[in-house]
């Protein structure tokens, strides 16, 4: 096991670079750059301008200022400054606890998908072609239709609205109320998180649950016609034992492979929330640089979130070795 995730590490490290290269050819593509601003001002000469160029080193070739970057990040662990901020990049994409902000709503946002999304499906697949998975799948592809933002959009009008909850910040604007935000850990504090996600969870995981539940739904249905469930259903087991010791067992390994591809989802997901619901995120902060033509802070965000990738999709293949005993890591 050590040794596999050893390699994994080391195989990360040339994809890391091939991903760093392709950021900053893309960054660099980009019309114009942060100084193009400027020259819309007529206030500032173009001595300025070009002062300003030489300093960012937006005047040497795109080869040489990747070189520098990437030797930068290799021998001192820099990924450059913001041209906005003038702070390190990866100050000003985690600043102001957004990296854990960004952190706690996609793991509690795949809890939540996982939790509601595959008892569902066992469900549906249970009572195929009845009332029940016809009213699932037709709930199912309504929320895979329906944009993150508009669902967004909704919830802020029913908060702030018919449930007049908006005006003393719940649901919306941020993760705790005032009065929790330096308080202890406690119970009610828990609650008051957890009344603030809420809103998020279906945002950003209300489409990947239903496709979820629709994966568990099919592999489940699968399985059904698998001698080994026909020989469990013959020996006399009862449907519940069918499902849930053997086939459930067998159906979910495809789920957990799907689960490191379910990260990117969420990061879009998690930007939507970030501008709908007002929230401080790791992907807001990198939208905002996109948004300036900020490229260290966007190549370091997009570096982070290969490594986000990479990371999640080496935790489903542990996952699955772990549930599955045929498995085996060499």
């Amino acid at each position: 096991m050590t040794t596999y995730i050893v390699r994994r590490v080391l195989l990360a490290i040339p994809l890391l670079l091939i991903v760093s290269f392709i950021s900053f050819l893309v960054v660099d593509l980009m019309p114009g750059d942060y100084v193009t601003r400027l020259e819309a001002n007529p206030i500032i000469s173009q001595e300025t301008i070009d002062r300003f160029r030489a300093e960012f080193g937006l005047d040497r070739s795109v080869l040489a200022r990747y070189g520098r970057w990437i030797t930068s990040i290799v021998t001192r662990w820099d990924f450059g400054r913001s041209f906005d901020t003038f702070l390190p990049a990866f100050d000003t994409l985690f600043l102001g606890n957004r990296l854990a902000r960004t952190l706690l709503i996609s793991s509690t946002t795949i809890l939540f998908m996982w939790l509601l999304a595959v008892p569902l499906g066992v469900y549906a697949a249970r009572h195929q072609r009845r009332f029940g998975d016809q009213a699932l799948t037709v709930a199912g592809f309504a929320s895979l239709s329906v944009p993150g933002f508009v669902i967004g959009l909704v919830l802020l009008w029913l908060l702030a609205g018919p449930l007049n909850v908006g005006a003393i910040g719940l649901g919306v604007g941020g993760l705790l109320d005032q009065e929790f935000a330096g308080a202890r850990l406690s119970w009610a504090k828990v609650a008051n998180l957890l009344w603030h996600l809420w809103p998020i969870w279906l945002v950003v995981g209300l489409s990947g649950a239903a496709g979820l539940m629709r994966y568990t739904r099919g592999s489940l249905l699968d399985e059904f016609d698998k001698p080994y469930v026909l020989t469990a259903r013959a020996a006399g087991l009862s449907d519940r034992a069918v499902v849930y010791r053997h086939a459930l067992r067998n159906a979910i390994n495809p789920l957990i492979s799907i689960l490191g591809m379910q990260l990117p989802r969420l990061v879009a997901g998690s930007l939507i929330a970030s501008k709908v619901l007002g929230l401080e995120t790791v992907e807001g902060a990198l939208w905002n640089a996109i948004v300036r033509r900020d490229p260290y802070v966007i190549m370091s965000g997009l570096l982070f979130f290969g490594a986000f990738l990479m990371l999640g999709n080496l935790f489903a293949d542990l996952l699955l070795a772990w549930t599955d005993p045929r498995i085996r890591l060499d």
